[in-house]
């Protein structure tokens, strides 16, 4: 049996019903790029813990998400009226950030997910990236085809010395950018692992890890068989998955 992965859900409405759902493209590029099977993880809290899930699976998935973390939850007035906000999403996985390394379970976590490990780690959040000086527009308009949406738009530097330079083997290359908000002040416990042009941190590495401990501000998952940086950071994920599931074993 292929080891598993769990993968944390949003909430959503359809018509008058809450549902817990997450996009294809996460669940395709798991079992595509990292052979393993992917588990949905519903957005219930108090439901689920980071031991309970270290019970069932060999790694975790912190997607992103159309949502935004509460501001709140990082020290800000709440946001104005009409915010898209998923605060049943936000206690379960700001709660399993602070719990999860403690399991030596692999994790990766993409844009949202970027989001709730430093803030649950003590960081904080621009919510508005494009409000910042000398920040260029980081997010993509929902009005135009998916494929633009999620096209190669601006490059990332990488750490020289980090692991995400080891995975990719590049010091540089292009990214897709579908975010709104992004990293303010940097938590204690993460490194940098690779910044866009303008400054904006796109990818951070935890520092007291056991295992694989990555999370990426853009979208590798999408169309990720297609994409070579993205075969390898899904590759070495499941290889990290697999090895987790060989030890416990």
């Amino acid at each position: 049996m292929r080891p598993v992965v769990a993968v944390i859900c949003d909430t959503n409405r359809q018509g008058p019903h809450l549902v817990h759902q997450t996009g294809d493209k996460y669940l395709e590029a798991l079992v595509s790029c990292a052979n393993v099977t992917p588990v949905l993880v519903p957005a219930v809290p108090g439901l689920i813990n980071a031991p309970e899930i270290a019970n069932f699976a060999d790694g975790i998935l912190f997607t992103g998400g159309y949502s935004n973390i509460q501001r709140q939850r990082y020290g800000l007035a709440p946001a104005p009226k009409g915010e898209h906000e998923d605060p049943a999403r936000d206690a379960l996985t700001l709660s399993l950030c602070g719990d999860i390394f403690n399991t030596a379970l692999p994790v990766l976590a993409i844009c949202r997910g970027l989001q709730e490990l430093n803030v649950a780690f003590g960081g904080t959040l621009h919510p508005r990236l494009k409000d910042v000086k000398g920040r260029m527009e980081h997010g993509a308009d929902a009005q135009d085809p998916i494929d633009k949406q999620y096209g190669l738009v601006h490059r990332v530097s990488l750490k020289a010395d980090g692991c995400l330079m080891e995975i990719v083997g590049e010091a540089e290359f292009m990214v897709n950018s579908v975010h709104v908000q992004g990293i303010d002040k940097l938590a204690s416990g993460l490194t940098i692992e690779a910044e866009a042009n303008d400054g904006t941190i796109e990818a951070v590495s935890v520092d007291a890890a056991e295992a694989f401990a990555l999370a990426v501000q853009w979208h590798p998952e999408w169309k990720a068989a297609e994409n070579p940086q993205s075969v390898k950071i899904f590759g070495a994920f499941g290889d990290a998955v697999r090895s987790h599931k060989a030890t416990r074993q």
